[in-house]
């Protein structure tokens, strides 16, 4: 009994200090900038920061198993630009980090930023539906008018000018 409460307490232990790989160091920060909606094409900057410099930083986003990018920035801060955000874009996005050399022990995730990407480009709004009604209203005005010219061609008395 007491062998199977300290092999529990040990694998505890070994998880809380991060020899299991994961949760050794404090998360990280992330930021995007700007914030709020990004229009489509629009540039985008995910950063992610740590206290410990010198750490491999790992970007991921929400619905992809392994990390899009990584990058050992000189600084305590990484930087993933997105230059030309397109819909796909869009999304859930965290970071990790790991000192860049020899440890496979990684820090808990960030807490997660979003990245909104909006229908159009910048400064011009959709006017897809709006260009589709008055094209279908633009048909029927000019079915109305065949109709009434039908008509008033075969109304007319045959023998008459």
């Amino acid at each position: 009994m007491a062998s199977a409460l300290t092999v529990l307490l040990g694998c505890w232990l070994a998880g809380r200090s991060g020899a299991l790989g994961q949760g050794s160091y404090p998360k990280p920060s992330i930021s995007v900038s700007p914030g709020g909606v990004i229009p489509m094409g629009g540039n985008v900057t995910i950063r992610c920061w740590h206290q410990r410099l010198g750490m491999r930083f790992l970007l991921y986003k929400d619905g992809d198993g392994n990390h899009l990018r990584y990058t050992d920035p000189a600084s305590y801060v990484a930087e993933f630009p997105i230059p030309s955000a397109r819909r796909e874009h869009g999304g859930s996005y965290t970071c990790r980090c790991a000192y860049r050399t020899g440890s496979a022990a990684f820090s808990e995730p960030s807490d997660p930023v979003q990245i909104i990407v909006a229908a159009g480009p910048p400064g011009r709004p959709d006017f897809t539906q709006a260009n589709i009604t008055h094209l279908a209203l633009s048909a029927a005005v000019l079915l109305v008018l065949g109709l009434i010219l039908a008509e008033a061609y075969y109304s007319r008395p045959r023998g008459a000018p």
